[in-house]
């Protein structure tokens, strides 16, 4: 069966999905991949070979680091299903950061453009974070309407040091909250006396909180530098929760995006018309929220090749191995050790 005609919706993850080692398998077999990762190294001065596959844990987990290599193993997986086998998507959503892989996906803005972009508003968040030190924790099994209370117990209006704002609305029981340390260790107390639970997230600030405020401030700044376009497909605002397509909505959206909250469920209820959705990017955990959601309806991870060769055969795609099978690639490199010299001109061999 041929479901080129289906309907598919792609979501991207943002921050705090980053592991070490993403995005390797597909590095070190397809050379689009390759291609795209010497150009984000090239665009922002940071090896991201390095920093992916053979960094450590904290060093990716810092804020800038996290964003653009996030984005960077997204985008290259998008790229891949759209070059090389003709996957498109028909609606595209971002989680936070991940939103700006979906704006590349929808043509937005340009590869060089939206990891320029990115670079900023991480770096600027980054600033923020040192000025307003604070984190993210998320909060499961207790309605939205709950925990808001809980949150204004310990939020004090117009105060940079006492902070507790619901900013992620994943699901009907599953929100994050941003805040100072204080604050969040207050709202973590309340949420196991009332029966819920409590998570640590992997990132470095209370993003989309006020706290970022200043940050949002001095990342329009830089807006002017960067070229959009109307969008090729229709982007889904995780903030506003709406179908935007154009350029000036483009705008407006990512300006804003960095202190407001989002409205993912709300944003997701409008992919219910997709007769497929793929979680693209170094994370399942959006695709699982969806599955409990929708059980019955198609929704995939795309982040391995497996998952790539799994996916072209439900859509019923000719998969392409023209790339090296382990042994030969075991056998590359021990060849690679005896002629230092012909290791450069092997990347998908490089560690």
């Amino acid at each position: 069966m041929n479901d080129s005609k289906k309907k598919i919706g792609m979501i991207f993850p943002g921050q705090g999905s980053q592991a070490l080692g993403m995005g390797k398998d597909l590095y070190d077999k397809e050379r689009i991949v390759q291609e795209l990762f010497e150009e984000a190294s090239n665009c922002l001065d940071t090896n991201f070979v390095r920093l992916c596959f053979a960094s450590s844990e904290r060093e990716l987990r810092e804020t800038i680091n996290a964003q653009t290599a996030t984005f960077l193993v997204s985008a290259s997986i998008c790229t891949l299903l759209k070059d090389k086998y003709g996957v498109v998507p028909h609606v595209v959503a971002g989680h936070s950061s991940g939103e700006y892989a979906a704006i590349f996906a929808a043509g937005g803005m340009n590869f060089a453009d939206t990891l320029y972009l990115l670079k900023k508003r991480a770096l600027f968040m980054d600033e923020a974070t040192k000025s307003h030190p604070g984190s993210m924790i998320a909060v499961l099994g207790l309605a939205q309407s709950r925990v808001q209370e809980i949150c204004e117990r310990y939020d004090v209006k117009d105060s940079d040091v006492q902070v507790a704002e619901m900013v992620n609305l994943n699901t009907p029981t599953n929100v994050v909250v941003s805040g100072t340390l204080e604050a969040l260790d207050q709202v973590k107390a309340d949420v196991i006396a009332a029966g819920g639970k409590v998570a640590a997230l992997n990132v470095a600030g209370a993003f989309h909180s006020r706290l970022m405020a200043s940050a949002a401030k001095l990342y329009a700044m830089y807006m002017v530098k960067v070229d959009f376009n109307d969008l090729e497909v229709p982007l889904l605002s995780n903030t506003q929760a709406r179908m935007i397509e154009s350029k000036e909505d483009l705008k407006a959206l990512i300006n804003s995006q960095m202190d407001s909250t989002i409205q993912w469920w709300l944003s997701m209820q409008q992919f219910a018309d997709c007769d497929i959705i793929l979680e693209v990017g170094p994370n399942d955990k959006l695709s699982k929220m969806l599955k409990r959601e929708w059980p019955h309806k198609e929704i995939y991870q795309v982040n391995t090749m497996q998952d790539v060769e799994d996916l072209l055969e439900r859509l019923d795609i000719p998969f392409e191995q023209n790339y090296l099978i382990d042994a030969e690639i075991e056998q590359e490199c021990k060849n690679a050790k005896k002629q230092p010299q012909a290791a450069e001109s092997m990347p998908a061999l490089m560690q």
